[in-house]
Formats: structure tokens, C-alpha cells, sequence
């Protein structure tokens, strides 16, 4: 794919002012590479959500994601996007913004047509374009959504396979060499104004998080980690099947991932949090979202990583004071109730029913021409005519065979007995055509030769044999044999 991955020059030159060379180059080299589209994503729900979002709410962290291993066809393994939730930083946290406010706003506008960008030329469908939807996009917004797009394969050297590898968890505090352990990441690291990075190893990935803050090293906070998440992937839930079978697609697993935002607050009394959930058909990533709720979720979604639509969902609000804090993208309880209405979780799990009911629809659909559901559901239209209609040859060929191979009932017209001193005489006469031998009778008038005699008899096996006594004239025997058997046989 190559440079061929940008739409043109002037996105590739926008992409790369806002991410930086490095991670354009990691793009182009997962897309030259079919990366994404190799490794399949986490089955079911990972579980994972609830113990990501308790990392950063409340705590000094601002974002957490859950790297999950997937294992190709090939017996590759990766490090591949599996939930992760993230939080703007308080005014507390943050450092002296530079510029004025237009340029800062020309610059969220920036980031924002970078991620469209990516968005694009992964493939995605502009319907299902997150950045499309927001009116800015922050520094650590887009380090959080151009992550979703990344794989760490074990065979090329990373931090985060380097953590899995070695089962040692890596944290650094200091800007310098938290950067270097970003690697592709650094430039959006180093304007998110990102400090302090942990990699922590589980059994089934690696849990990565990061905070604008120095924070020294916490044995406790990793056993922690450690212990909480393997005990939630442990639990997850499995994906509903489908003729016995796991819903795939094309052999590929969808697994979840919800992109999580708490949005910017003031201070830590109150915040209102968002959250995005992707979900995923075949290679690509697509759907509504919902907020982060106290019960079971499934958010299926597709580690190829595009994009997709931006549902707004209900508000867990945690007001401590009479007075309401300004939301962001949230969706506002009617008539001044401090709960949703009930129909917005009705509209979540109804979506949550479709979406599976497409996993099952391309689980059995072989032939995918593009990921986006209009396509699929073409697809799999024509996967079921065509299906039809080779049930319709199938049962036509067996009905034609039923038919050749059912014995045709005989019209006996007569059965003549004759008595004789020792043994008796059976003679049963019927119409030549509804006969067996009809065709050897036949075969042999066209040849114009007479059957002197013939008679009938039974073999062990149970056959029914015929046996004609004929004069062959001129002693062309194996001339009549060859006419005979030709006629017979065609």
C-alpha cells in the first residue's frame, strides 16, 4: 500500500504535522502489511471496562488501555487494541497553554481532520466517522483515538511486547524517557504533555496507562493491576454461537472495545463522563455508543480500527452541590430529572441485539466485499440466492435420479398356469414397453436380430438375470456385441 495509503500528499503532510513522521511511517508499515486486518480481536466482552475507567476516574492517570494478544492464521502473535478509557486532564493537571484561543481552536480543528484522515484511509465510512462529530479534538484525545489503529507484533521489537515478553512490567516517570518508551506515539505523547507510562503484563495482554504527571513508581498499584484484570478476563464472557459454532469473522473473533472519555472538568467534585463505543463487522470497527454503565456490556468492535459513529448516551453524574456543571456531548434527562429516560437504555440494547445479529449474519457469509453493513448486507443477499438456487439444481438432480431409480410399477395384463406331471409352467404377459427388457428387446429389432430364446434366472446376490439365445449372422458376433452395448449404454 505504501504511500498509496494517504488519499494525497497534502494528508499525509497534514497527518504527519499533527502525529509526526514516526507514526505515519508505523501506519503505512500496518497497512502495507495487512496488520490490522491479520490479528483477531478479543471474543465477548473483556470485562475490562469497569477496571480501566476505576484506574483513571478519580486517581492521577489519565488514560488506561488493555493491549489483548491475538494469534493470526499464521501462528503470529500481536499486541492488538483491546478497551480503554481515558479522561481530559483537570485545570490542576494542566500546563501554561501557549497561543491564543484561535490558534489553539485552529489546532484542535487540526487534530480533528487528522484522525478524518486516518479514519479514511483505513477504510472507514463517513457515516461512521467519530472526528466528524466532534467539534475539536484535544492532545489527548487524539493520542487516545490513533492508538485504537496500532498493533505491536511480537516479531517487531516494542515496549509493550517487550513488557508481555519478559512478564516485567516497565514504568518510567520522566518526560524523556517516557517518550522513548512511546516510540511511534512520542510526538502525540509529548503534546498530550504525557510523563509517566506503565506497562504492566497480564497472561492475556498487557494494561497500559498514562498520566500527565510525574508519578514515582507504586509496587502496590501494579499487583493490584495485575490481580484485578486477570481476574475480569478470566470471567469475560464468551460470544453467543451461531449452528454450534463462535460467531468469526472470516476466522476472526469480534472482541470489545469502547473508547471512554470523561470530558474536561474544573475540579474533582463533579464530572460527567462520555464514552464511545465502537463495534466491529469483519475487518473494520462501527456503531453506536453508550456510557459506561454499572451492569454487563458488550461492545463489539474490530481491531483493524476504523472509526465509527459517535452515539451519545446517558450521564452518570456525581454532583456533591445544587449547582450543575456544564456538560459535554452529553444527553440532557427531560424535564429536569437527574435520570435518563428509560427508552434511551431501551434504544442501547436494542442496538446491542442488531449488532450481534450481524455478527451472526457475517459469521456465515464467506465472501465479504467491504466492511461497512450496507455491503454486508448486499453480501450475504447474494450468498442466500445463490444458495437457493443450487438447492433447487441439488433437488432437482435427486429428483430426477429418484425418478430413474424407482422400479416402475409393471402392467401384468395376464399370468397363464399349466400343470404339468412333475412341475408347472408360470406365463405372465405384459406390454413390451413397461417391461425391464424392453430396451434389450428393442436394441436387438434394430439390429434386426431374433431372440431364439431366453429365459430367467436368480444369482445369490439377488439379481435378475435375462438371457437371450440370438443367431448372429455371418459370424460378426463381436460386431453385433459392440452395436448392442452402444446402443444399450448411450
Amino acid at each position: 500500500m505504501g504511500d498509496n495509503f494517504w488519499l494525497n500528499k497534502e494528508d499525509k503532510a497534514l497527518v504527519e504535522l499533527v502525529l509526526g513522521s514516526e507514526a505515519v511511517e508505523f501506519f503505512i508499515w500496518l497497512a502495507t502489511n495487512n496488520i490490522l486486518s491479520e490479528f483477531t480481536p478479543p471474543g465477548g466482552d473483556l470485562r475490562v471496562q469497569e477496571g480501566l475507567s476505576r484506574l483513571v476516574e478519580g486517581s492521577n492517570w489519565t488514560y488506561a488501555i488493555y493491549w489483548h494478544v491475538s494469534t493470526s492464521k499464521s501462528g503470529k502473535s500481536a499486541l492488538i487494541w483491546g478497551d480503554g478509557h481515558c479522561r481530559e486532564p483537570k485545570t490542576s493537571e494542566k500546563q501554561a497553554e501557549n497561543g491564543d484561543k484561535d490558534k489553539r481552536s485552529l489546532e484542535g480543528d487540526r487534530r480533528r481532520q487528522a484522525l478524518q484522515k486516518i479514519h479514511s484511509c483505513f477504510g472507514g465510512a463517513e457515516d461512521d466517522n467519530i472526528a466528524a462529530k466532534l467539534d475539536s479534538v484535544s492532545e489527548v484525545e487524539i493520542f487516545y483515538l490513533t492508538s485504537m489503529y496500532l498493533a505491536f507484533p511480537f516479531d517487531k521489537p516494542s515496549i509493550p511486547s517487550q513488557a508481555f515478553n519478559t512478564s516485567r512490567s516497565i514504568w518510567t516517570s520522566d518526560s524523556k524517557s517516557s517518550l522513548e518508551n512511546y516510540q511511534s506515539r512520542a510526538v502525540l505523547a509529548k503534546s498530550a504533555h504525557l510523563e509517566t507510562v506503565v506497562f504492566i503484563p497480564l497472561k492475556s495482554g498487557v494494561v497500559e496507562i498514562g498520566s500527565v504527571k510525574s508519578l514515582p513508581e507504586d509496587p502496590n498499584l501494579i499487583q493490584t493491576v495485575k490481580t484485578t484484570f486477570a481476574a475480569a478476563v478470566a470471567q469475560s464472557r464468551t460470544l453467543p454461537k451461531i449452528f454450534g459454532q463462535e460467531l468469526s469473522l472470516g476466522g476472526t473473533k469480534p472482541g470489545p472495545i469502547s473508547i471512554s472519555f470523561s470530558p474536561k472538568v474544573e475540579d474533582d467534585s463533579a464530572f460527567t463522563a462520555d464514552s464511545y463505543e465502537l463495534q466491529a463487522l469483519g475487518g473494520q470497527v462501527y456503531g453506536p455508543s453508550n456510557g459506561i454503565d454499572e451492569g454487563e456490556k458488550l461492545f463489539p468492535v474490530r481491531n483493524q480500527s476504523v472509526l465509527s459513529s459517535l452515539e451519545q448516551a446517558r450521564d452518570d453524574s456525581l454532583i456533591q452541590s445544587d449547582e450543575r456543571k456544564p456538560r459535554k456531548r452529553g444527553r440532557k434527562p427531560a424535564n429536569g430529572r437527574d435520570e435518563p429516560l428509560n427508552h434511551v437504555e431501551a434504544e442501547r440494547q436494542r442496538r446491542e441485539k442488531l449488532n450481534q445479529r450481524f455478527y451472526a449474519l457475517r459469521a456465515v457469509v464467506p465472501n465479504i466485499s467491504k466492511m461497512d453493513k450496507a455491503s454486508l448486507l448486499g453480501d450475504a443477499i447474494a450468498y442466500i440466492t445463490d444458495l437457493q438456487k443450487k438447492i433447487r439444481t441439488i433437488e432437482g438432480e435427486k429428483e430426477t435420479s429418484g425418478d430413474n431409480n424407482k422400479p416402475k410399477n409393471i402392467d401384468i395384463q395376464d399370468i397363464d398356469f399349466h400343470e404339468r406331471q412333475e412341475d408347472a409352467i408360470v406365463q405372465v404377459s405384459c406390454p413390451l414397453d413397461a417391461h425391464p427388457v424392453s430396451q434389450v428387446v428393442k436394441a436387438l429389432r434394430e439390429h434386426q436380430v431374433v431372440a431364439q430364446e431366453s429365459n430367467v434366472s436368480l444369482t445369490e446376490n439377488g439379481d435378475v438375470v435375462h438371457a437371450f439365445s440370438i443367431q448372429t449372422p455371418g459370424g460378426a458376433a463381436e460386431q453385433l456385441k459392440e452395436k448392442l452395448a452402444a446402443t444399450l449404454l448411450k
